[in-house]
């Protein structure tokens, strides 16, 4: 995690997070994790679809760090409506499936990275690093199954 890390302190910027995730535990681990680290700060989360679309609008942040579900609706549609309210915000999903059906809603939707929960926290911080650079980055862990 140290490469990873020192990227992102170098970093002449706050990067701004917003957390969207039906889970209560994931949503806290992450802004426990997230907040711990100097260049990072999650300005909101939320479970709820309408919620985020408001944090989204209201706080404009540089990341959305979501889950594939999402209380109200799906997280690619989520993805969409975030996007069309806060064009500059990057998404970078946060998911427990590997499937490729998900993967290529979500790069539909207009993610610009996607993490497996499964994954070391390192890759979270590498996507964020690597996104917040204007690259794509898709978890090696995935298998892309057709």
């Amino acid at each position: 995690m140290q490469n990873t890390e020192s990227n992102l302190e170098t970093s002449a910027t706050v990067i701004r997070l917003l957390l969207v995730d039906v889970h209560a535990i994931s949503r806290k681990s992450s802004r426990i994790l997230l907040d711990s680290l100097p260049g990072l700060n999650v300005v909101g989360e939320t479970s709820d679809y309408q919620e985020a679309l408001k944090l989204a609008f209201d706080l404009q942040p540089d990341i959305v760090l979501m889950s594939m579900r999402v209380q109200g609706s799906t997280g690619p549609e989520t993805a969409r409506q975030i996007l069309n309210l806060a064009p500059q915000s990057r998404i970078i999903f946060l998911s427990l499936f590997d499937e490729a059906e998900y993967i290529k809603s979500a790069i539909a939707a207009g993610a610009h990275g996607y993490v497996l929960k499964q994954e070391p926290a390192a890759e979270m911080l590498k996507a964020i690093s690597r996104v917040m650079a204007g690259e794509t980055y898709l978890s090696p862990g995935l298998k892309l199954k057709q």
